[in-house]
């Protein structure tokens, strides 16, 4: 069973269903259908699967390609804009893909192109507003077409609002097929004589079209729009139960062609109401003009022809059950029509609403140093300027400044959409640590690893590197949580005493302790040499080395690690973390 959904406020809910018998959570009309003829299709986008909550546009354009079902909600205002031929442009080519505005009228700022072998697709709640229209062949806010010897089919684009569109709102031309557009809005609001909306075949000489460009349309509301309500060529196109009003002072006085048959085209009008239509029914196109069967229609204040002009075609699929009587058609689709769903799928008991975004951690990405890797922002999901790409056998090198020393958990954001898991190293000085980073389903998947490392006080510097000899996961950002400071053992607070009655007695003022990578030495310490006490810890606290009297104390004993050292002589001490690595 698809996802599926019901209108965002109760008494539209109630309103329209008190019309119509059919369940409102199914697609239907030709976008049900194989090719034109009665074999059923079900329309079921990515079905069941989790969803997938997009906050970027590449997140969403890289989600909607490949053939693996996915459930997609649009969460805020997602793209650029677009102009004429350029700017953002959602191009769906894929199949089997749901793809819902989150909350009523979502706003996608980009155009849509639905092409090439895209087949089971659901477009659903969102608003696409166009700059304005212009007699540019621009783009059009959406367009379903055939490219390449490859057709779209099996499309149903449901609650969507399509305004001011460039070249036109909504088109489907080169040989896409079955298509239903139900409760959608298509309309303009900016001035202009070139308002012209759906179109159904671009051409007469368009041979890939054949037989095919089969769209419903129910329940749709036409608002002040100039012309192509619709104007087709070639398919069989079933208009049913929509509400079709003109506005002369929007599309600067010419609406006057409403629907209007072309080449080949056959409409069956049925119970849609026309108010302030000037032509409903519009046969005067040039050249071959195809057939427009009105049937049980409503006109408000309309004039022209409203007749039509011959029989068209009975449809293959069912829809005497959701058909509303004529007199309804208005108030149900003022009421239900646009991008007014609450959320994508209240029909469905498993919806549940998404997480909202996590909010950035401490420590980003783009902040470290990088070799043989690259920073990267083209998959959405991540925070702050992007996130890190390695390549095999490369780093990330990221300061880290910290008040005290001791044990940190590292909350670390990772994707990896490979194919197997990816390990990597993690350093800070003498400490290190291999954490293995698991698949994740794509690589616009966040995940978070919990694991733990030492740090000294003050600066450090964290390195993630590539190991085994595999590339590795994308890092986003990780927050430092302090878990077990180091314990120091009664520490000596003793002031040096450098006065002449102690000389002798303590450590001179140039004594000092020398810390090297494999010795502690200890130097300038005179008379007193033979007081000195060392002592080094663990950072639990427990004692692994400890000397007396010795001016050089070898650390070869000690595994590899941070540890804390203690140093006491007459009237001098001493206490620091050190790190040994080998």
């Amino acid at each position: 069973m698809n996802k599926l959904f019901s209108f965002s406020a109760a008494v539209a809910f109630s309103t329209v269903m008190s019309f119509a018998a059919a369940d409102q959570c199914k697609p239907i009309g030709w976008a049900t259908r194989s090719g034109r003829t009665a074999t059923a299709f079900e329309v079921t986008g990515g079905g069941n699967v989790a969803a997938d909550t997009v906050r970027s546009f590449s997140q969403l354009q890289s989600l909607v390609k490949g053939t693996t079902p996915k459930v997609i909600y649009i969460d805020g205002t997602l793209g650029d804009g677009w102009l004429n031929r350029s700017g953002s442009r959602l191009v769906i080519d894929g199949q089997n893909k749901t793809i819902v505005g989150l909350k009523a009228g979502t706003k996608l700022n980009a155009c849509v192109r639905i092409a090439g072998s895209a087949k089971n697709i659901i477009l659903r709640n969102i608003v696409i507003e166009g700059p304005g229209s212009n007699a540019d062949q621009a783009w059009d806010n959406i367009v379903i077409e055939g490219s390449s010897g490859k057709y779209p089919t099996n499309i149903w684009v449901d609650h969507c609002e399509f305004w001011d569109g460039q070249d036109g709102n909504a088109d489907v031309v080169k040989g896409a097929d079955n298509v239903t557009f139900t409760w959608c809005k298509f309309g303009y609001k900016k001035r202009s004589t070139h308002n012209l909306s759906n179109l159904i075949g671009s051409s007469d000489d368009e041979p890939e079209s054949v037989g095919k460009l089969n769209v419903t349309y129910a329940f749709n509301w036409w608002v002040a729009a100039a012309q192509r309500k619709p104007r087709c060529r070639y398919g069989n196109i079933h208009v049913v139960n929509n509400l079709i009003t003109a506005d002369a002072n929007i599309s600067a006085g010419t609406d006057v062609l409403g629907m209007a048959p072309g080449y080949q085209c056959r409409i069956r009008s049925e119970r849609n109401h026309f108010i302030n239509e000037r032509e409903p029914i519009y046969l005067g196109l040039s050249g071959t003009i195809g057939v427009a069967e009105p049937i049980d229609n409503k006109y408000t204040n309309c004039s022209g022809n409203t007749k039509g002009n011959g029989t068209s075609f009975t449809p293959p699929y069912d829809y005497t059950g959701f058909m509303l009587n004529v007199n309804d058609v208005e108030a149900a689709v003022k009421a239900g029509a646009g991008a007014t769903l609450a959320n994508p799928t209240v029909c469905d008991a498993n919806y549940q609403e998404p997480e909202p975004p996590a909010p950035d951690k401490a420590y980003q990405a783009e902040d470290g140093a990088i070799t043989e890797g690259v920073l990267e922002s083209s998959n959405g999901g991540y925070h702050g300027k992007g996130y890190v790409n390695f390549n095999v056998g490369g780093s990330l090198s990221m300061p880290v400044t910290v008040e005290k020393a001791g044990e940190y958990q590292m909350d670390l954001d990772f994707t990896n959409g490979s194919s197997e898991a990816r390990p990597l190293t993690i350093s800070a000085g003498a400490f290190s640590t291999e954490q293995t980073f698991e698949k994740t389903s794509s690589w616009t998947t966040w995940k978070t690893k919990t694991f733990n490392i030492e740090l000294v006080a003050g600066e450090n510097n964290i390195v993630f590197a590539t190991a085994a000899g595999k590339d590795g996961p994308n890092l986003d950002q990780f927050d430092l949580t302090l878990v077990k400071e180091a314990v120091v053992e009664n520490p000596d607070t003793t002031v040096k005493d450098t006065t002449p009655e102690a000389i002798g007695m303590v450590a001179p003022v140039s004594a000092r302790v020398v810390v090297g990578s494999r010795t502690v030495s200890f130097e300038g310490f005179g008379a007193s040499a033979s007081s000195i006490e060392m002592r080094i810890m663990n950072l639990d606290g427990r004692a692994v080395l400890k000397s007396r009297g010795q001016s050089v104390v070898s650390l070869e004993a000690l595994p590899t690690g941070v540890y804390m050292i203690q140093v006491r002589a007459r009237g001098f001490s001493y206490s620091n973390l050190i790190s040994v690595h080998k």
